[in-house]
């Protein structure tokens, strides 16, 4: 089941979560003990992720000289399941050369696996498979298959076929869920505004906008993990009944985060407690069916692959260096980073509150949530923070070439709602004050992390300061994102003012189109000073920043 169709089905499964009438932003202070009233409308959630879809369809972020791993390898396990009808990449890396991010396995006469080392045994063979979780790959199938009647043969890595993966695998199922996140959100908080808001911040000012770009999975496992949590804080809430459906797609989308990208496992886990919580015991068992299908797909993929369903690829990475960082402590966690800790965090390349400076909010809106549901709450934050502490205590948190925290991508909608419960908290209280905030950083969060985003969305590590020198230098040697202008023969930075135009729609679209200038006015400077001190306080770029930039121009 593709990720679009199941959070399609997830949508229609639990009905409208609006009404058809725009209620008024509710200005009173929350009863911590009942759920937010819905906001309304659905024409509005579809109107909210057609915005995100505009800008995703509208950009092509793609590079060819860098050969991206990330991605890559996962395209050559589809295009190895349609062409050549196996997991094993062998074929298309024969054809389309070599990848990083592949795992070489070693089969001995006797059946035994072991990574690949030194001159092959007699009688041995080398096989090579994607290293990555499976459902990404498995998702492309349909689009790889479509490129195949429309004249693909497998002989080299199409442009055409890329887009229909990432569009099929990537784009439609993100569009469908920020549908599903816009309506859930709407019954969270007591604000359209603050609502609309936090939406725009999430769907285009924050990485899950650049990472929905990518035949890759942390987009989609974000979206998987959150659609189940939704489900069941439903179902515990008795905001909707606990049919079977619900139970089935609830443990399908906790385990298919983790189908799709493994360091998810801990998210998963965390709300497979819940479950046992938010659901009445006659449902677990269909939680637990719904579960198993992402579950034995691993584990089906492990075993031809590794020989052992429980055994991921990392130990049989083909990259040496690679490998022996799995090797130390339990698959690469080895050790408590404290850099990892903060720079996960602040770093203005890596950070997640930087990038996307709304997020801040979620910080008093976390306080806010333990204090009205306290197990969803802790759930929440269990899932976050287990996950989060692990990624510290991995020896390649940084995640290398990246665009933000990489391997908490998943957290980014959890921390949306955080930010939302913040910010409603705040407009409630002081209604003027919260909407300069409000509005200021979902401005800054458009123009930091959306830019970045659709220029670039995987980052060398060299960059520390990211808008101050990565968009001057683009700028300067007149580059622009592969975009549908550019496929239409325009060429240089201009080509990407519809999408300057398309965040200032978004914006506009969010603030319901208010025209007090009380709010406004200090908002928009409040804005500007955000973004600016991202630029101002950089200092001059490094011979190793510049070398990057240069790389970067260079193999654009």
């Amino acid at each position: 089941m593709s990720g679009g169709v199941s959070v399609a089905l997830a949508s229609s499964a639990l009905g409208s979560y609006t009404s058809h009438v725009e209620a008024p932003p509710q200005t009173g202070p929350a009863d911590p003990e009942t759920p937010a009233r819905a906001i309304p409308s659905r024409r509005r959630s579809w109107a909210g992720a057609l915005l995100f879809l505009s800008a995703a369809l509208y950009a092509f972020p793609y590079y060819p000289a860098i050969n991206n791993p990330n991605e890559n390898v996962r395209v050559q396990m589809t295009a190895a399941i349609v062409f050549d009808g196996t997991i094993e990449i062998s074929g298309p890396r024969a054809r389309w050369g070599w990848v990083n991010d592949a795992a070489c396995v070693q089969w001995g006469q006797d059946g035994s696996a072991s990574p690949c080392e030194g001159r092959l045994p007699r009688g041995a063979v080398r096989r090579y498979f994607s290293v990555k979780a499976p459902l990404t790959s498995l998702m492309g199938v349909p689009a790889m298959g479509l490129a195949r009647l429309l004249g693909d043969d497998g002989a080299e890595m199409r442009t055409g076929t890329l887009w229909l993966l990432r569009v099929s695998a990537s784009i439609l199922p993100l569009f469908f869920f920020f549908f599903f996140f816009h309506g859930w959100l709407g019954r969270r908080v007591r604000s359209a505004v603050v609502r609309d808001l936090v939406f725009v911040a999430t769907a285009l000012g924050s990485v899950l906008l650049g990472y929905g770009y990518l035949y890759a999975s942390h987009a989609t496992s974000a979206a998987a993990a959150f659609a189940g949590f939704a489900v069941l804080f439903d179902m515990h809430t008795g905001a909707r009944p606990a049919t079977l459906l619900r139970a089935l797609l609830a443990g399908f989308f906790v385990t298919a985060a983790t189908a799709l990208e493994y360091p998810c496992f801990v998210v998963t886990f965390v709300l497979c407690l819940y479950a046992l919580r938010a659901l009445p015991w006659r449902r677990v068992p269909l939680f637990a069916l719904g579960a198993l299908v992402p579950t034995l797909i691993v584990m089906a993929f492990q075993w031809a692959a590794y020989g052992n369903p429980l055994t991921p690829g990392h130990l049989f990475v083909e990259n040496s260096a690679f490998r022996a960082g799995h090797e130390s402590g339990f698959f690469g966690a080895d050790a408590f980073h404290a850099d990892a800790a903060w720079r996960l965090l602040f770093d203005l390349r890596l950070g997640l509150f930087p990038l996307t400076p709304l997020f801040l909010l979620a910080i008093p809106g976390a306080v806010l949530a333990m204090r009205r549901r306290r197990a969803a709450a802790l759930a929440a934050l269990g899932a976050c923070g287990g996950l989060y502490l692990v990624i510290c205590l991995m020896n390649n948190w940084d995640g290398g070439w990246s665009l933000g925290p990489r391997y908490l991508v998943v957290i980014v909608p959890f921390v949306a709602l955080a930010a939302a419960i913040g910010l409603d908290e705040l407009v409630a209280r002081r209604p003027r004050a919260g909407l300069v905030v409000g509005v200021a950083l979902t401005g800054a969060s458009l123009a930091i992390g959306g830019t970045l985003s659709v220029l670039y969305p995987h980052l060398p590590p060299e960059i520390d300061w990211p808008l101050a020198h990565v968009v001057p230098a683009i700028v300067r040697a007149d580059l622009a994102t592969p975009n549908l202008l550019t496929y239409l023969g325009a060429e240089g930075t201009k080509t990407l003012l519809p999408l300057v135009v398309l965040g200032g729609v978004a914006l506009a679209w969010a603030t319901h189109r208010t025209r007090d200038l009380l709010v406004l006015a200090p908002a928009f400077a409040l804005g500007v000073w955000t973004v600016a001190a991202s630029v101002l306080l950089a200092p001059a770029p490094t011979p190793a920043v510049q070398q990057a930039l240069q790389f970067i121009t260079q193999h654009w």
